[in-house]
């Protein structure tokens, strides 16, 4: 026996499930046998079943297996707020989970205990999307390779299996992983939360079968409900991740617009009346675009100093306008900007205030307008970034020592 042998607790919620629970168990139940008397750094292998309030035999038929906890539920709180229930309820240092459907191999809980215990990793999940003995249907494994990659450009970080079921984690990451949702979008968001909190996540392949039993996931309903859940998770890590492409996507959009007049007036020299609404639509885009960008830039800030670490540069974008450099002169280029508004008007300028009346060309007026906007918005989003950046410096993470 190890000095520091582990408790293993494994979880499995369960709704409705008297056509599989018995065969899960049953064979859960064997493989912890061969864990605890294979491995000496494990002393306990806990099997807990939560019954989501179920309505048939799920309780009665799980509880008849020798060395299997239930903890019945008087209502159901959904599939997360069940494993939820189950974790506080665990003894284990180290805890798992999977379904009670028999999609899952309960003889993989062996891969995933000397996986973690031999890797030193936070949490192993098992994947469904690489190797063989996956019989994912072909609708859930496009869904599933699409939120894959979506996750993989958020974060940085490779994962090919977000919702995987079947998983093991030590208990101390619960602590840094959030609030998570009590439904079915309970495993992506955990995965999401894993990697941005830059937790050491690691997958090993796993066969997947067809469930016992009617299944509960809608790939519509439910995919649009994992889809909003990874967005909304990553938000509140890497807002610039978003606010940085809506921006982009403004800013291109202006200047794609403005291309049109800008290619007329050098061929004739001449802004026709027919532009105005154009040149307008131009300043809006581009001015919403730029907030939108530099709203990102400081909130990814703001957050970065409140977990004390580097902000996210896990993009072009945010390499570029996190460098200290670039930080340090964002002030100085809106200055600029605001200076050549002032320069491009002050003919109108005096002979507003000598007569009252402005002579100048409509066109000089507003793109006087767009220069000074986008001045003051870089000027004052250059100087709010400088005053909080600091905050998210090299004293608060050692690692850290060329961020801004």
């Amino acid at each position: 026996m190890s000095p520091d042998p582990h408790t293993v607790s494994v979880v499995i919620p369960a709704l409705n499930e008297e056509a599989g629970i018995l065969d899960v168990v049953q064979r859960l139940r064997q493989a912890a046998d061969r864990i605890e008397s294979a491995e000496p750094r494990v002393e306990r292998v806990q099997i807990l079943v939560v019954d989501d309030g179920s309505t048939d035999r799920t309780a009665e038929i799980a509880g008849s297996v020798s060395g299997v906890e239930v903890l019945s539920l008087p209502e159901n709180r959904g599939y997360g707020g069940a494993l939820k229930a189950g974790f506080e309820a665990a003894q284990g240092d180290l805890l798992a989970f999977l379904d009670a459907d028999g999609t899952y191999p309960p003889e993989f809980l062996s891969d995933l205990v000397a996986s973690i215990l031999g890797s030193g990793a936070d949490i192993i999940l098992g994947s469904r999307m690489v190797g063989a003995g996956s019989r994912m249907p072909a609708v859930r494994r496009a869904g599933n390779l699409f939120f894959a990659r979506l996750l993989s450009w958020i974060t940085g970080r490779s994962i090919s299996d977000t919702a995987s079921g079947m998983r093991i984690f030590r208990r101390e990451v619960l602590g840094r992983l959030g609030r998570l949702p009590d439904g079915l979008d309970f495993t992506p968001a955990m995965s999401t939360s894993a990697l941005h909190e830059r937790l050491d996540i690691r997958e090993i392949p796993m066969p997947y079968d067809e469930r016992a039993g009617m299944s509960k996931l809608n790939p519509v309903t439910d995919g649009l409900r994992f889809l909003a859940t990874i967005l909304r998770t990553a938000h509140r890590y890497n807002p610039l991740k978003f606010f940085g492409l809506i921006g982009l996507i403004l800013v291109a959009a202006g200047i794609g617009y403005g291309i049109g007049p800008l290619a007329y007036y050098l061929q004739v020299q001449r802004v026709e009346d027919w532009a105005i609404y154009r040149l307008v639509a131009v300043i809006v885009l581009l001015i919403s675009g730029i907030n939108m960008i530099f709203f990102g830039v400081v909130a990814n800030v703001i957050l970065a100093a409140n977990y004390r670490v580097p902000p996210f540069r896990n993009s072009l974008l945010a390499r570029i306008l996190l460098r200290p450099f670039v930080i340090r002169h964002l002030w100085i280029l809106g200055g600029l900007l605001m200076i050549s508004a002032l320069v491009l008007n002050h003919e109108g300028l005096f002979s507003y205030l000598a007569s009252g009346k402005v002579y100048a060309h409509w066109s000089y007026t507003l793109t006087g307008a767009l220069l000074w906007l986008l001045g003051l918005s870089l000027a004052l989003w250059g100087s709010l970034v400088r005053v909080v950046a600091p905050k998210a410096g090299p004293d608060r993470d050692p690692k850290a020592k060329k961020e801004p």
